[in-house]
């Protein structure tokens, strides 16, 4: 087994309230929630740690009214984006998927703009 390491961690109320929450209901104690947070995390993030062409699919969801925002940020980054899908969920929200392809930089910069807009924003690279 893997050596453990202890850490102070700070979450709000609301947030450590989620996680005890979470952690009752599936029966799995709060350090290990936050292993496997911190693990998918980091999984997504180190994917632009270096420099590289980059290749994947952006999925993102954002209510209805947002749609002109989006739109821009799309049209800006046109560049990048070599397909895109809309689609209307039930609740009102809009579903964007976009496969990007071009800079490590310019995907993180896009993933980054866009994400402030949405409820929901998850970028899953291809196979490398």
């Amino acid at each position: 087994m893997a050596r453990k390491r202890r850490f102070g961690v700070s979450l709000s109320e609301e947030v450590f309230e989620e996680l005890a929450r979470l952690s009752r209901a599936i029966g799995v104690d709060r350090s290990k929630i936050i292993s496997m947070a911190t693990k998918e995390f980091l999984s997504k993030e180190l994917h632009f740690a270096r420099a590289h062409e980059c290749e994947g699919v952006l999925v993102v969801s954002y209510a209805s009214e947002s749609r002109a925002q989006i739109d821009e940020l799309i049209e800006d980054s046109a560049r990048i984006i070599v397909g895109r899908s809309h689609f209307h969920a039930r609740n009102g929200c809009c579903i964007e998927v976009l496969y990007l392809r071009g800079s490590s930089e310019d995907t993180w910069n896009f993933r980054s703009s866009i994400s402030g807009i949405c409820r929901a924003c998850h970028y899953i690279p291809t196979c490398m």
